[in-house]
């Protein structure tokens, strides 16, 4: 993992492409989840703010990770809230635009409405602030089935929309309809493969809902993704280890109380 540090103090996904938010972001996580000491810190707190600009993106990202490096947070308070208020007034099915970033390398969405209002929200807690509840009967309006999307429902935006309203109705059934035989969490109900990253939003959720999940079999399926270097691929299928999917692995180890390696 340190392989992936620049000398700029971020940490990207590989070398030499330049730094990334997110990735730094995973990086840290990781780090402070094994106990491993996080060095040159004043130089990744220097490269944070110097990538701190007023959009919802670069806001979210560091914020989450000074949170991890237990240090100030500038307050953009005033402007999440601005942007909040007018994100909970826009058509529900419009695409968030403007806001881009390299998050994976096996695939790669555009952020949509209800990712944006998940990463505001996540914000403003940060700071201490929640939200009104004209936003939270917004979000609402994406339940579809038990869960929540655009369109059909994902546990992604389930994911989304449950960190917002942190309410449960027949969500943990809808998320329980996506876990494989053999552990791990599918894209559709009752399918397969599972991937790393529906796995990590659908234990994300349970937990978010108070409902304590363990499973053998999903921990022996995590495990299994780590590879010779010490990174997780996605999938079964084979991959690459990359920080955001040893972020999802860590930090679904985590939420299950497994000791992580």
């Amino acid at each position: 993992m340190l392989k992936r540090k620049s000398k700029d103090g971020g940490f990207a996904f590989c070398n030499p492409l330049p730094s990334s938010l997110p990735e730094t972001f995973y990086a840290v996580y990781i780090l402070n989840a094994i106990g491993e000491e996080i060095e040159d810190k004043d130089r990744l707190v220097e490269f944070l703010l110097g990538k701190l600009n007023p959009d919802i993106y670069s806001i979210f990202y560091v914020y989450s990770t000074l949170s991890i490096l237990n240090e100030d947070l500038p307050d953009y308070s005033e402007f999440l809230l601005k942007r909040l208020y007018e994100a909970a007034k826009r058509n529900p099915n419009s695409k968030l635009k403007g806001e881009h970033g390299i998050t994976a390398t096996y695939s790669f969405e555009n952020p949509n409405i209800l990712r944006e209002i998940y990463m505001i929200v996540s914000c403003l807690r940060f700071l201490g602030r929640d939200v009104r509840g004209e936003v939270k009967d917004f979000v609402r309006c994406f339940k579809r089935n038990g869960g929540y999307g655009i369109g059909r429902a994902t546990l992604k935006d389930t994911f989304y929309a449950v960190s917002v309203l942190k309410e449960n109705g027949d969500t943990v059934k809808f998320v329980m309809e996506h876990e494989c035989e053999s552990g791990g969490f599918s894209k559709h109900p009752h399918s397969y493969p599972p991937y790393l990253e529906d796995t990590y939003y659908a234990i994300s959720i349970l937990n978010l809902l108070d409902h304590r999940y363990k499973s053998g079999k999903t921990v022996k399926y995590i495990l299994s993704l780590q590879n010779p270097d010490g990174g997780f691929r996605r999938s079964i299928y084979g991959g690459i280890s990359t920080l955001e999917d040893s972020y999802y692995a860590i930090a679904s180890l985590r939420l299950m109380e497994v000791e992580e390696r």
